[in-house]
């Protein structure tokens, strides 16, 4: 075999475990007809050089820290999108008196990037550089609803799921809905999913057509209430959209 027809079909499997995460070597070779000597060297080498990786149940998948290293340089913020969130972000904490804060999707967490702090004597708190999960957070949802499929996949696979609330989505099919959900409508929500009695809304930052992070507001669930849903999402959506028009005029 060619240096280059080994190189595809190296790539072809990598390809494949991308979009078909968590499959044996026997149902690779099915799915690309390649013998068993061939696939079996170069699964070896791919994940000895470390593309894929392979689980006690002997199943292979895209290397998480491949997968998150790409995603981060995709979504990699800067200072320019830090200071050209905060008149949006401002002008929405003022019109709701509540938290408003922006994060992006770092080492499988939601790291908070920029906040303004609410006006309120009962308001949520947050400071930049803290670390949410992904499952229990609105932004860290609304990142991952934005994903593209095979990147969501291998995202997913590597959570916990752990539940903080009895409100925490802790099955794999019922995150994925939720996921899709918020894709449909161009917001996620935090539930009291993370800390009771607290709600959240996020709305994506898009960057040349990608997320690169997500706006959210945060407040005490008897304020940020269910029924008050649609008139909250509307504000934050349209506080995502300014920073995102901003960024484009920027560059």
């Amino acid at each position: 075999m060619s240096e280059v027809g080994t190189l595809k079909k190296g790539l072809d499997i990598f390809s494949l475990l991308l979009n078909r995460p968590n499959m044996t070597i026997p149902e690779m070779m099915e799915a690309l007809g390649f013998n068993k000597s061939t696939m079996y060297r170069l699964v070896s080498t791919l994940e000895q050089n470390g593309f894929i990786v392979r689980n006690p149940s002997n199943r292979y998948t895209v290397s998480p820290q491949l997968v998150l290293a790409l995603v981060q340089n995709t979504m990699h913020t800067n200072y320019e999108m830090n200071w050209l969130s905060v008149p949006a972000m401002q002008k929405l904490s003022e019109e709701t008196n509540e938290t408003i804060y922006a994060g992006i999707l770092h080492h499988k967490q939601m790291v908070t990037t920029q906040v303004v702090n609410g006006q309120y004597s009962t308001r949520t708190h947050s400071e930049v550089g803290n670390k949410k999960p992904l499952h229990a957070n609105a932004i860290g949802k609304c990142i991952l609803a934005y994903q593209e499929d095979s990147v969501q996949k291998s995202i997913l696979h590597e959570l916990s799921l752990e539940a903080y609330t009895d409100r925490t989505i802790t099955e794999l099919d019922e995150l994925e809905a939720d996921l899709a959900l918020s894709k449909e409508r161009g917001y996620a929500v935090d539930d009291e999913e993370r800390e009771p009695g607290v709600r959240c809304i996020a709305a994506p930052i898009f960057r040349k057509g990608k997320i690169m992070a997500a706006i959210a507001l945060s407040g005490p669930s008897v304020r940020i209430s269910q029924e008050k849903d649609e008139k909250h999402a509307a504000l934050v959506k349209q506080c995502a959209e300014q920073i995102s028009q901003a960024i484009t005029l920027y560059e």
